[in-house]
């Protein structure tokens, strides 16, 4: 596409720089044609270049009032009607000129024998407009089809506009999207370091160091479109850790069973999900949280079940990790996906699919 649009700024470039060496050949192409044809029927030259001359400035004004006036004003504009009715009026105003000029100017001097006819003969005037329009309508086809051509041209540099500050806003919007993962994350799991220095845990260092694992993925490759999966895998595999050392009653499992390589998924995405489950489920003893991964004919499924805490009022308070995701994956992968969320009495499940072979298709959940 720059290409393209480079070709047709350099054309337009070119069009507008010669602009008036242009229409002086095209009029002076006419001036020789009139005078060498009409020349070679009788012989007289000098008579067929005076009449010429003296008739080009009127030939020239009903050209360019047809082309920039009624082309531009009217026929561009789709104003129809008015182009027509003006189009007559012009043609027979400049068919009456020629003919009161030929009358009165030129067959007294070259033609006197031209005086027989009347001033208002139909057919003389008729044979006026024909030939002066003539070529007039070969300047208005191609000024039309220039017209055509420019309006296309600005029609798709709109289009390429519009598509680059949609492109830039949805990257900006992304961006967005994942920095504000950096302090939600960070804000719950300084929550679970704290907890753990009021109770002076042997897991702090731990803790601290699983962190800085964890922040090292998100300073260093949270930021690619794309990263391989077993990264993002073991990044969830390192927050898991740090949870279970802040709830090691609870019964935390990740069944992975995706084993394939050189496949890339949008980093962060799985997190929130893995977040939500520790945040709002039951950690007290005797729960659970049970995660899977799972790929199949590029389907992509990643489930997370976690036991609801028996009273509501020991669920945390909301946050943005889960909204986040699913705007996420509206921009990143669209009509690529189906999240599916089933909350019951006891437990809450997600089910997540993700098409990551291209195909735009609907995707069906297995439980």
């Amino acid at each position: 596409m720059p290409g393209s649009q480079n070709t047709n700024e350099v054309s337009k470039y070119g069009y507008q720089k010669y602009r008036i060496v242009l229409h002086v050949a095209f009029w002076s192409s006419i001036v020789i044609y009139d005078v060498v044809i009409w020349g070679l029927v009788d012989g007289k030259y000098v008579e067929k270049f005076v009449s010429t001359m003296a008739e080009l400035p009127i030939k020239m004004a009903a050209a360019y009032f047809t082309l920039y006036v009624l082309i531009d004003r009217y026929f561009i504009q789709k104003k129809y009607a008015r182009f027509l009715i003006s189009l007559v009026v012009s043609m027979f105003a400049s068919g009456l000129i020629l003919r009161f000029m030929g009358y009165y100017f030129l067959y007294p001097i070259f033609y006197p024998q031209g005086l027989t006819i009347p001033l208002l003969f139909l057919p003389k005037i008729l044979i006026a407009i024909f030939y002066t329009y003539s070529w007039v309508a070969m300047l208005a086809a191609v000024h039309v089809v220039r017209k055509f051509y420019e309006h296309q041209y600005q029609a798709n540099q709109l289009l390429l506009t519009t598509r680059q500050l949609e492109k830039e806003k949805l990257e900006a919007e992304l961006k967005l999207l994942k920095s504000q993962i950096h302090p939600h994350f960070l804000f719950n799991t300084l929550n679970n370091l704290y907890a753990l220095a009021l109770s002076q845990s042997s897991k702090t260092p731990v803790m601290v160091h699983q962190l800085s694992e964890l922040m090292s993925y998100m300073l260093y490759d949270s930021h690619q479109q794309l990263v391989e999966l077993q990264k993002e895998v073991t990044h969830l595999q390192h927050y898991i850790a740090l949870e279970r050392l802040r709830y090691n009653e609870l019964e935390v499992t990740f069944a992975n069973y995706v084993a394939a390589e050189n496949i890339k998924i949008a980093p962060l995405l799985l997190l929130p999900f893995v977040e939500n489950c520790f945040k709002h489920g039951d950690k007290h003893k005797n729960s659970w949280i049970h995660f899977e991964l799972s790929l199949n004919d590029g389907n992509l499924t990643f489930k997370t079940e976690n036991k609801k805490p028996e009273r509501a009022d020991e669920q945390s308070r909301g946050g943005i990790g889960l909204d986040n995701v699913k705007r996420r994956l509206t921009h990143e992968y669209p009509q690529r996906h189906d999240l599916q969320i089933f909350d019951t009495r006891d437990t809450y499940l997600v089910v997540l699919q993700i098409s990551l072979n291209g195909k735009r298709e609907k995707l069906r959940i297995k439980n």
